[in-house]
């Protein structure tokens, strides 16, 4: 009965939004109050019903209701209760359904926040939303129904949830990057609402800026998230691997760090509206692209979702429909959107715009390396790989260039700055440039050009930051804060150290990429092996039973050069008992310096195993720097706050020179 309800639920959800899209629609274009007023009940009866029908799902999963097939899929009755709950989005059903719930629980919260004062914005704004998420569920009411039934003849116990999912990357992973892409549909919502008005004026960017830098933040979680898991579960050591499925939520992921910067100089200046709102179309856009190469066994990873061409068709057609009407009335109201262009070619204005077209550029290169092989084989029949080496000789230049302009734009004036702002960066910059190629030619024997580029970025980006809170720290020494310069002040402090994350995610890829050690040995008890400095020595092979796996683990230790006990380390090669997978969990010793990381492969003897053992050093800094452009963009969310008209009318009186948009003067 449960699962009945939740397929009812998703119908009426369905009814509604469709419902819901049309009045929001005639009521915003005629301006019919009476309609608009449907809007707040349509929006929480939608929302009430997705978030029943997904409720629904879970009661089946903690229950074992194995006569729901997505539920005897990815569950059995041994699995512990938080991966029943995380099997939700586990598999391509449930996360399609927890993606459009995420939507509608957004949109019903800007619609119930009542702090937007623009009824006719709002209204265009959710008859998109509810246009996309009809979509969606339509989607799923014909291809992949959450609750369609085994019945009459239904497994006893289910075949249990993919053993590399088993893992609290799970829980963490999947909902943050689902999180980012609705973060996108609301910006893309917000676009298409902006082009049916009168453009994306200062006012809408202020509306569009927090829910850009959310989705931002989470793409940005869901992204690093994503490669620690695969560095800890795969057992290979990998954190990135240009995997088609990684490039998936990668390439959103630039094009919406330029949508937050293009964003931000809409509010601020009112320029580039009709860029922010093609960067709007193009992220969203690029989502749904990921999502069709994740679902439609186009591309072969082990992170795909699922491999149904069914579906795979379902999901172009939507990209197709969404992103052709979205072009298309794009191209049609570019006569009618401003292009005012008031600034020098030295400015920051011209330098953000530069920016955001490099961004473009990169997930462009990385989204032909991704398609490019399926291209190849519908052509010609044959099949081409496009690996690593394609991505690094394209990406890495590309990237450096986005560096060296992040490092510059703070430190340029806004319309026109003049030729003499630029000697201290060049100095700057040649320094940056010398301690790298000392840095270059001392570490290692070769020269390496990706180990001086990655030194360059990360001394000028650091240095530049540095720079940028000198002067900043020096004008406020001279200058009387008050509430509105407090937020513009924290939203500049968050920025600096946004670009601080990136310094050290720059930092840990560069260490790890060119100076990691790794030994693949065959080993049994009392073989050792000295790598980075460590001697591994291996003590004994154990027999582990736990609830869902058996394993065999090697105990290892691990001792400096003054052969000192630094740690045990305890690879394992595991079975699980449900469905006898075999997987290989690796042992890490973690520190700031670097990892220690042995892996266990397949029994060469009976006594002697293969080892992989690696030192990854500073790999940690790859996440952390990830973690400090997270709680960045939480501040400036925070501060995006708006300031109290009492309190803004006091700060006015007690500072006469205040700008209306906060900014302090250079």
């Amino acid at each position: 009965m449960v699962p009945e309800l939740g397929l009812i639920f998703l119908i009426v959800s369905t009814i509604i939004s469709i419902l819901l899209g049309m009045i929001t629609f005639i009521g915003s274009y005629k301006n019919n109050h009476y309609l608009l007023s449907y809007v707040k009940t349509l929006t929480g009866i939608m929302t009430f019903s997705l978030c029943a029908s997904i409720t629904c799902l879970l009661i089946s999963f903690v229950v074992d209701d194995f006569t729901v097939a997505y539920v005897a899929n990815n569950s059995n009755t041994q699995l512990a209760l938080i991966y029943k709950v995380a099997a939700i989005w586990g598999g391509h059903e449930g996360s399609m359904l927890f993606w459009v719930v995420a939507m509608a629980v957004w949109g019903c919260i800007i619609t119930f926040s009542g702090k937007y004062q623009d009824r006719a914005f709002i209204g265009r704004f959710i008859a998109v939303l509810s246009f996309v998420i009809a979509g969606f569920c339509l989607f799923m009411l014909f291809t992949s129904n959450p609750f369609a039934r085994l019945l009459p003849n239904y497994p006893i116990e289910g075949r249990d949830l993919n053993p590399i999912l088993q893992d609290i990357g799970l829980i963490l992973h999947p909902p943050m990057l689902f999180l980012g892409y609705v973060g996108l549909t609301i910006c893309f919502a917000a676009a298409i609402s902006a082009l049916l008005g009168e453009g994306l004026t200062k006012q809408k960017a202020a509306y569009l800026r927090p829910w850009a830098i959310t989705a931002w933040v989470f793409l940005t979680g869901g992204n690093a998230f994503g490669s620690w898991w695969a560095y800890n579960e795969l057992g290979w050591g990998g954190w990135w691997f240009w995997d088609p499925v990684e490039n998936a939520s990668f390439i959103p992921w630039l094009v919406a760090t330029g949508l937050v910067h293009s964003v931000n100089m809409t509010h601020k200046r009112g320029l580039f509206g009709s860029t922010t709102i093609f960067l709007c179309i193009l992220a969203f856009s690029l989502s749904l692209l990921g999502t069709f190469l994740v679902r439609s066994g186009v591309v072969q990873s082990v992170h795909a979702f699922a491999s149904d061409p069914t579906r795979g068709f379902s999901i172009l057609v939507l990209l197709l429909t969404y992103t052709g009407a979205a072009l298309a009335l794009f191209a049609y109201k570019s006569s009618n959107l401003n292009f005012k262009i008031d600034f020098s070619a030295l400015s920051k204005e011209s330098l953000l715009l530069l920016g955001n077209l490099l961004l473009v550029a990169a997930a462009l290169s990385v989204l032909l390396g991704t398609c490019y092989p399926i291209i190849y084989e519908v052509a010609t029949g044959a099949t081409i790989s496009v690996g690593p080496p394609y991505f690094n000789s394209i990406f890495i230049p590309i990237a450096v260039c986005v560096f060296i302009l992040m490092g510059l734009t703070p430190l340029i004036r806004w319309q026109s700055a003049r030729v003499e702002a630029l000697r201290t960066p060049a100095v700057m910059a040649l320094i940056s440039l010398t301690l790298a190629c000392v840095f270059t030619f001392t570490s290692q024997d070769e020269f390496s050009i990706w180990l001086l580029l990655g030194a360059f970025s990360v001394l000028w980006i650091l240095s530049c930051v540095l720079l940028s809170l000198k002067q900043f720290l020096s004008h406020s020494a001279h200058s009387s804060y008050q509430a509105v310069d407090k937020r513009s002040r924290a939203r500049f402090l968050g920025m600096c150290f946004a670009h601080l994350g990136v310094a050290l995610s720059v930092f840990g890829a560069t260490c790890v990429s060119n100076f990691e050690q790794e030994e693949l040995l065959r080993m049994g008890p009392g073989n050792g092996k000295e790598v980075a400095g460590y001697t591994f020595v291996y003590e004994e092979t154990q027999h582990v039973d736990r609830a869902s796996f058996t394993a065999i683990q090697a105990k290892i230790m691990v001792l400096d050069k003054h052969e000192n006990i630094v740690t045990y380390i305890y690879p394992q090669r595991q079975t699980f008992k449900t469905n006898a997978m075999e997987m290989s969990a690796a042992g890490i010793h973690s520190s700031l310096f670097g990892d220690l990381y042995v892996s266990m492969g397949v029994a060469l003897s009976e006594t002697e195993y293969l080892i992989r053992i690696s030192y990854k050093p500073f790999v940690n800094w790859l996440w952390i720097g990830a973690l400090f452009m997270m709680l960045a963009g939480c501040s400036i969310i925070y501060n995006l706050r708006p300031v109290k008209k009492s309190k803004q009318a006091r700060c006015a009186r007690n500072m006469p020179g205040l700008q209306t948009r906060g900014e302090v003067k250079p």
